[in-house]
C-alpha cells in the first residue's frame, strides 16, 4: 500500500535491527504499511513506521482518538525496543519524552514524535522513537512525514452523524417530528377492514 511514510535521517553507523513491530488490530482494518528498526553499538534503538486504517472520511472530532492511538503506537514500539514498558509524556515542543513506566519520575530514556497522514481512504498513524541513546535525538527531532494527502472529505452519513452530535436539540426535534408524521400517516393510510 502506498501512502504517507516517515523519513528519518539515522545517525552514522546505526544498523538494521530485529526489533518486532508493535501489534496492531488487523481485525479492525488496520495494516502496518512501514516499519524500520535500527540499533547502535551502545544498544540504543530507533523505530519508525506507519499503520493505515480505513475511514469513511475525516472530521476533526476524530483527531483526539487518532492522536491517542498514535501515541500508544509509539509507546508500544519504544517498549519493544527498550525491553520494558515505557510512558510517553508531551515535551511541549512537538514530541514526547519517554520514561520507564515503572519509574515515571526517573530519567528520560528516549524521545518520540508522532504524525497523522492521509491517503484517499485511510488515516495513517505514524511514529518515530529513539531509546537508550542520546545520539539519535536529533534524528527524532528532524523526522518528517512525506507523501500525505489532505484528509478525505466526510461522506453524507458521517456528516449527518457529526451534525447530530453537535446539534442535539434540533436533531431530537427533527427525529420526533419525523416519528410523529410516520405514525399519523400509518394510521391515516392503513387498510380499512371490509365488512359483509
Amino acid at each position: 500500500m502506498s501512502g504517507p511514510r516517515v523519513v528519518l535521517d539515522a545517525p552514522a553507523r546505526w544498523k538494521p535491527a530485529e526489533i518486532p513491530p508493535p501489534k496492531i488490530s488487523e481485525s479492525a482494518g488496520a495494516e502496518l504499511t512501514q516499519f524500520v528498526s535500527l540499533r547502535s553499538d551502545d544498544a540504543g534503538a530507533i523505530t519508525f513506521g506507519c499503520v493505515a486504517t480505513a475511514i469513511p472520511g475525516w472530521v476533526d472530532d476524530m483527531r483526539p482518538a487518532v492522536e491517542g492511538r498514535t501515541v500508544a503506537l509509539a509507546g508500544a514500539s519504544a517498549a519493544l525496543a527498550n525491553g520494558n514498558p515505557v510512558d510517553a509524556r508531551d515535551d511541549h515542543h512537538g514530541g514526547f519524552e519517554l520514561r520507564v513506566a515503572s519509574d515515571l519520575g526517573g530519567p528520560v530514556i528516549g524521545r518520540a514524535r508522532t504524525f497523522i497522514g492521509f491517503d484517499p481512504s485511510h488515516v495513517h498513524t505514524c511514529f518515530a522513537t529513539c531509546v537508550r541513546s542520546t545520539t539519535c535525538e536529533h534524528a527524532i527531532e528532524t523526522a518528517r512525514l512525506e507523501g500525505s494527502l489532505p484528509p478525505p472529505s466526510p461522506g453524507l452519513a458521517l456528516s449527518a452523524v457529526t451534525w447530530s452530535v453537535h446539534h442535539p436539540h434540533p436533531f431530537a426535534l427533527g427525529t420526533a417530528v419525523a416519528i410523529a408524521l410516520v405514525a399519523i400517516l400509518s394510521v391515516a393510510l392503513r387498510r380499512k377492514p371490509r365488512h359483509r
